[in-house]
């Protein structure tokens, strides 16, 4: 593909394609994105996916029976079983119920921060992320930890010069910020969606951690495990491989299933943003009800991609636990050496199937391609415009992280005040110290929890913009020329699509 000219021709001007190899999907034009004709891609691995959750299903059924025939009656004797020091009572309520009013608060308020002072926030968060790195070395060199140290001052001046490096970039970042939130505002749907994915995670994680803690129980005994002390250290026994691999299997569930309930949210978020995109000023005008079209459409034709770009990462992160796991019950220095290098190498490689597949999913959102077809575009799209993704990633990327560490603090700073204030009586006195530090570990996690909510729809809707962007700069000009014009002005490589094409021609 013939490298793109970025610096000829005034991309400001409206764009125009000799050859279209990649039309959206808009009304007439391209079949139209909510149409019911639309092909069912990638049936084969929605399939494989509804088996393995018939297959983890049994394999509860049978260790749930297992387990509760092996439970014995109470003890016929009269002994008591000692109370909790922990009870549930109003101040307990009021916590709880105010800490979700708490968080939610100082999430919408990042995130109208986000949209009022979009240009501070990105200059400040990524310089905020230089001297966090700076100091956190400074600290592990004053504690003794010269390596460690060391590597992070590295690090944080790697960064500071990033941020001179991309500077230029800035601009454009912020503007497709500005845009997705105003957009979210317009479709508050997205933010539903997301929070209905955050309840399906935690009540799926709730139902992974009583299922792990049952069927190591029973396969535990099946593998007549036992506890040996070698060289001062206690380490489990097993007769047989039976437990290691039910682990494996119930890890890699956890896995893949988490990945389908991220995916499907950020799915269907992108083709909300899609239609904006596509569809807003345009002479069709927006389709009823986006949401919920891009979620029927998430959950059907395109389920079955989304069942396969997620089986990817989990098999890569289903390796990385069968290394780790390697890698602790090993005595031999060289195999936990091996094992470690192999492991990092997973983590790196996760993280870049994990961008890799977040670009696809909305080409998959966007178009309605099978996964094959949608990874082979956006290795077009990262090949033309890697340099400006990654770019746009971290800017962004540095942003909603400092918003999500900066409301877990707050949040635990309300559960350290909360108790200090209004003295709770759902605990121990003397049980005091640790009971607070646990709370404000909870709020916290709240905390870093809620935000995850608006940051996915923000981080899925720059994807979908960054992308479409890349693809059909067309469309936006045609639609909503304003925001063509204000985007060209700070980043020019919009008159070009991912094919090289320049669209506009003196």
């Amino acid at each position: 593909m013939e490298a793109p000219n970025y610096g000829i021709g005034n991309s400001s001007h409206p764009p125009h394609y000799a050859r279209e190899e990649n039309t959206p999907l808009i009304p007439k034009a391209t079949q139209g994105k909510f149409t019911t004709e639309a092909r069912y891609n990638d049936v084969w691995a929605a399939a494989l996916f509804i088996l393995n959750i018939g297959g983890f299903a049994c394999l509860n059924f049978h260790s749930f029976k297992a387990y509760a025939n092996s439970q014995t009656t109470a003890p016929e004797d009269d002994t008591q079983v000692a109370t909790s020091t922990f009870a549930v009572d109003h101040s307990l309520t009021i916590l709880v119920l105010s800490s979700i009013a708490v968080n939610f608060a100082l999430s919408f308020g990042y995130f109208v921060l986000i949209q009022r002072k979009t240009a501070f926030l990105v200059k400040f968060s990524f310089l905020f992320n230089v001297f966090l790195t700076i100091g956190l070395g400074i600290i592990q060199i004053m504690s003794g930890s010269l390596l460690w140290g060391g590597l992070m001052l590295v690090a944080g001046i790697l960064v500071l010069v990033c941020y001179k490096l991309w500077a230029s970039r800035m601009p454009f970042s912020v503007l497709l910020l500005q845009t997705v939130t105003s957009v979210t505002r317009k479709y508050p749907g997205t933010l539903a969606v997301a929070f209905t994915g955050l309840f399906i995670q935690v009540a799926w994680s709730a139902l992974w951690i009583f299922s792990l803690a049952i069927n190591f129980f029973v396969f535990q005994k099946s593998s007549n495990c036992r506890i040996q002390e070698d060289d001062g250290k206690n380490k489990l026994l097993c007769d047989n491989n039976q437990l290691y691999m039910v682990m494996i299997y119930i890890h890699f569930v956890l896995f893949w299933n988490t990945e389908v309930i991220k995916n499907v949210v950020h799915v269907t978020i992108s083709g909300v943003f899609s239609v904006f995109y596509f569809f807003e000023g345009s002479a069709q005008g927006t389709p009823s009800s986006p949401t919920l079209g891009s979620a029927k459409r998430a959950m059907t034709t395109s389920f079955g991609s989304i069942c396969f770009g997620s089986l990817l990462i989990a098999l890569l992160q289903t390796l990385r636990y069968v290394l780790n796991s390697l890698r602790s019950d090993s005595d031999e220095g060289l195999m936990v050496f091996l094992a470690t290098c192999a492991e990092c190498v997973l983590s790196c490689l996760e993280g870049l199937f994990e961008t890799f597949n977040k670009f696809a999913f909305t080409q998959v959102a966007m178009y309605g391609k099978p996964f094959v077809k949608a990874a082979q575009d956006t290795w077009e799209l990262i090949k033309d415009r890697g340099v400006d993704a990654i770019v746009n990633e971290s800017l962004v990327g540095n942003v909603l992280g400092m918003g999500s560490l900066a409301v877990a603090l707050a949040s635990g700073l309300y559960g350290y005040l909360f108790f200090k204030l209004f003295s709770p009586t759902f605990y121990a006195k003397e049980n005091e110290p640790l009971v607070m530090a646990a709370v404000i570990v909870v709020e916290m996690i709240l905390g870093f929890v809620m935000m995850s909510v608006p940051n996915n729809v923000i981080d899925s809707g720059v994807t979908t913009t960054f992308v479409a962007l890349a693809e059909d700069p067309q469309t936006l000009y045609r639609t909503k020329p304003q925001l063509y014009h204000a985007i060209a002005e700070h980043y020019p490589q919009v008159a070009l699509n991912v094919r090289g094409v320049q669209v506009f021609h003196q």
